[in-house]
């Protein structure tokens, strides 16, 4: 990775995305200022703060104290987040990660204020304050972190020229083609774990004459099951097609075309950088990460990234870097 201890300034279109990504941290505590203003005199002292469903609430807290408690909340988050950004270190990737989670703060703060005094106010009383279909924007409203994530500018996660073998040397009527299936076994175990699972919590349920109370509980563990078990065995190919990684099952996870690839490399991968196991998808880069170790990041001409890994990654990346150079020599 790039050593960020004299980091340069970062270009000015990153300087705008990383000053709109701080202005949209800001956002949930100007909401709950300014709602507050607008609605003024007419907020009751207490609004609904509990549902147990989508109908009327089972409880109420003092409105004062709702808001004081969520504008600091939201208010201290924006701080955080726009002092961070201005600060050198820690790199975009680690700042991306806190600014994602302080965003889920500050979003669910503005919606336990705005939505339920809303409602009280609508109502006219705390008992007629019933959430209805506004459960969505009250749930909605605590992913909010992930709007001022994806603003973040990219920091792309390369090993160094070191790490870039040279293009295979092919000659001008060669067609290369590289394949390699790649087995993870910590998936496989977890797919008979979930097997485990589902036949000791739900057989009694079944053998009860009760399947309508397991079928959904059921439905969310097959579908958990069969993701674990497509990463199980994973096909992946270098040839005239570009990059591609199959699953177990026959599903195209991913595919890079020659015409878009730009750099890469051959490297150490670790999942805590790509965001854990599995197929990890996060702002201007994704991985399929079955364990740590060597792999391969391949960088696109748009500067998003992918990594996935696998044994000895230099001959594939020796080889899509000799296909890709070819068909950029013919544009």
């Amino acid at each position: 990775m790039h050593d960020t201890t004299n980091t340069p300034p970062p270009a000015a279109p990153a300087r705008g995305r990383i000053l709109l990504a701080g202005l949209a941290m800001a956002v949930p505590a100007i909401a709950i200022a300014l709602t507050r203003l607008v609605w003024g005199d007419a907020i009751p002292v207490d609004v609904a703060s509990h549902w147990s469903g989508t109908g009327a609430p089972d409880d109420s807290l003092p409105a004062a104290g709702v808001f004081l408690v969520t504008l600091i909340i939201a208010s201290v988050a924006a701080i955080t987040a726009i002092i961070l950004l201005a600060l050198p270190k820690p790199d975009m990737r680690t700042k991306r990660m806190i600014i994602l989670f302080i965003g889920i703060a500050a979003g669910s703060a503005a919606s336990v204020w705005i939505i339920p005094t809303w409602l009280t106010v609508q109502a006219g009383s705390v008992d007629g304050a019933v959430l209805g279909w506004w459960v969505v924007p009250l749930a909605a409203c605590s992913l909010w972190g992930v709007i001022p994530a994806v603003i973040l500018p990219a920091q792309p996660l390369l090993a160094g020229a070191a790490a870039r073998p040279a293009p295979m040397d092919l000659g001008e009527t060669e067609v290369g083609a590289w394949s390699r299936s790649v087995t993870a076994l910590l998936f496989l175990w977890l797919t008979l774990a979930l097997v485990a699972i589902g036949a000791v919590a739900y057989t009694p349920i079944l053998l009860g004459g009760e399947p309508g109370v397991a079928m959904f509980g059921l439905s969310i563990l097959a579908v958990a099951t069969l993701l674990c078990a497509s990463f199980i065995r994973l096909r992946v190919s270098v040839d005239w097609r570009g990059l591609r990684v199959v699953s177990l099952f026959g599903i195209p996870m991913k595919r890079i075309p020659l015409d878009q690839v730009d750099v890469v490399e051959a490297t150490d991968i670790r999942p805590m950088d790509w965001g854990g196991w599995g197929y990890r998808i996060m702002p201007g880069r994704s991985a399929v990460v079955l364990r740590s170790g060597p792999g391969l990041v391949v960088t696109s001409t748009s500067g998003k990234q992918f990594a996935i890994t696998i044994d000895d990654p230099e001959e594939p990346a020796a080889l899509l870097q000799a296909l890709a150079a070819r068909v950029a020599s013919r544009v």
